[in-house]
């Protein structure tokens, strides 16, 4: 009988063969599952947790990669791979514990900002270090481009938290209500600001109950008309939201998953309850979102009851869900300094020691790879050897009138034979304890051999480290009725 492996979906009933609970460090693929690299550090440690970072090109196509500690503000030495404090004179800074750095680039500026701190800016093209914003713009939280403008969100002072404001035209020092097109509003429904983005026509803002969109609208007397898109509905994870495109978002709400702003659900029955049960629903507000450039996948971290860091994953393109249990620090998209053969002496002890192929996406610089601090506060990226995976069909009844004994099974797999093995989980009735088999590797005819009796079973598929391989997609099960009872 072939038995596939199923999309992860673990709010769903085992038995009825369309979904599994149990899919680790594996990625969806159009018909089954694939790999899912693992980390390849390349830097010293920050000098404590990074609290937000981003990468910036310049005028000649070098990347600069820029990272915030709650004190302070590093550019990455891709000589040495240290980090370079390039810290503002108003340093240190005082980043709030559930507080991040907002990075935003606007022509070769970048300005970074938290609720506490004065706004920072950075010349892209001349470097130097971070300087406090000209113009006296507010203290936000957030912040994005719309157009010629600089916005912020969620500011300090009396209803901060419910307003957002607007630089001049092409002039994000200049911050004068009513001039150059520099205005704010506050917004009187839907709670605090949430975040924003930029979007077709202006920009959105998420509150924690409603949505907003902002209209560019000169002809109107105003630099922008709102329209209020859902008055009900926000989120209440402001890192959570992750635009990937044009009227395209997601993010996490009290009660799950959702997209857009008509809130899609695309966790409801599938894993809003496994990650509700997972996660410290102390630390609910504090998930971050960020989109993999390279896989098409949105990633949320979360602290779990356990108190470390792990992801969950949604894969907008196939509609698939996906975890791993490494344990992470901030997440985000950032471009690869690129490494020389001289730059590889500051990061391997010889050249065995490298273990990503020569033509990996962390030697080729300008290459969008998703990136992690690791618990050590090191930076690294998801494109090292692939992790162990395993992969865990439904539980189905080989036979709808009887027991059956399974003696062998065949992997759909394009895995070497050295590089997996396979258990056989069994009960006797509906509701019953699982009793695993052992983990078995497959012989030289790429058959596991089992003598495993049961009225269910389930297959357990677990991919060695460093395997090469590219899809799992189902197990041909082999055996015979054994009674009724």
């Amino acid at each position: 009988m072939m038995i596939p492996f199923p999309p992860f979906e673990p709010d769903k009933s085992p038995f009825e063969g369309t979904s599994s609970g149990n899919v680790v460090n594996a990625l969806p693929v159009a018909n089954g599952w694939g790999p899912m690299p693992g980390l390849t550090v390349i830097s010293d440690a920050l000098p404590a947790e990074c609290r937000g970072a981003a990468y910036v090109r310049t005028a000649a196509g070098n990347y600069v990669i820029i990272a915030g500690t709650a004190t302070g503000l590093y550019r990455l030495n891709t000589t040495d791979y240290s980090w370079d404090n390039i810290s503002g004179p108003s340093a240190p800074y005082n980043v709030p514990l559930q507080d991040a750095w907002t990075f935003t680039r606007f022509g070769d500026k970048l300005i970074a900002h938290n609720i506490s701190d004065a706004i920072q800016v950075y010349d892209i093209e001349a470097a130097g270090v971070f300087a406090n914003l000209a113009g006296s713009p507010p203290k936000a939280k957030y912040s994005w481009i719309a157009g010629d403008f600089l916005v912020l969100g969620y500011l300090e002072g009396t209803n901060g938290q419910k307003t957002v404001r607007w630089s001049g035209l092409n002039d994000i020092e200049f911050w004068t209500i009513g001039k150059k097109g520099s205005d704010i509003q506050e917004l009187p429904e839907g709670d605090e600001v949430m975040g924003g983005f930029a979007d077709t026509g202006g920009f959105s803002v998420i509150q924690r109950s409603a949505m907003q969109f902002f209209s560019f609208a000169p002809a109107s007397g105003f630099t922008f008309t709102r329209a209020v898109l859902n008055a009900k509905q926000g989120t209440l994870a402001p890192r959570s939201i992750v635009s990937i495109g044009p009227g395209r978002f997601f993010y996490l709400s009290e009660d799950g998953f959702f997209g857009g702003v008509n809130r899609q659900p695309i966790g409801a029955e599938r894993v809003d309850r496994w990650f509700l049960e997972q996660v410290d629903q102390t630390y609910l507000g504090d998930v971050q979102g960020s989109a993999d450039p390279f896989e098409k996948i949105v990633w949320w971290k979360y602290r779990a009851r356990n108190g470390s860091f792990y992801r969950l994953g949604y894969d907008w393109q196939l509609d698939r869900w996906c975890t791993t249990d490494i344990a992470v620090g901030e997440m985000m998209a950032l471009a690869t300094p690129g490494i020389t053969w001289d730059g590889l002496d500051a990061l391997y002890s010889n050249i065995a020691a490298v273990a990503e192929a020569f033509d990996s996406r962390v030697f080729s610089g300008g290459r969008p790879t998703f990136a992690t601090f690791t618990t050590d506060n090191k930076l690294a990226y998801f494109s090292g050897p692939d992790l162990q995976a395993t992969i865990q069909s439904a539980t189905v009844e080989i036979d709808n009138n009887n027991r059956t004994f399974v003696n062998s099974a065949r992997v759909i797999t394009d895995a070497p034979i050295t590089g997996f093995t396979l258990a056989d989980g069994t009960m006797g009735y509906h509701g019953d304890s699982v009793t695993w088999s052992t983990a078995n590797a497959a012989n030289r005819a790429g058959l596991v051999p089992f003598r495993s009796d049961g009225r269910l079973h389930t297959l357990k598929l677990v991919v060695a480290e460093g395997t090469v391989w590219s899809i799992a997609s189902a197990v041909n099960a082999h055996g015979m009725a054994s009674g009724e009872q």
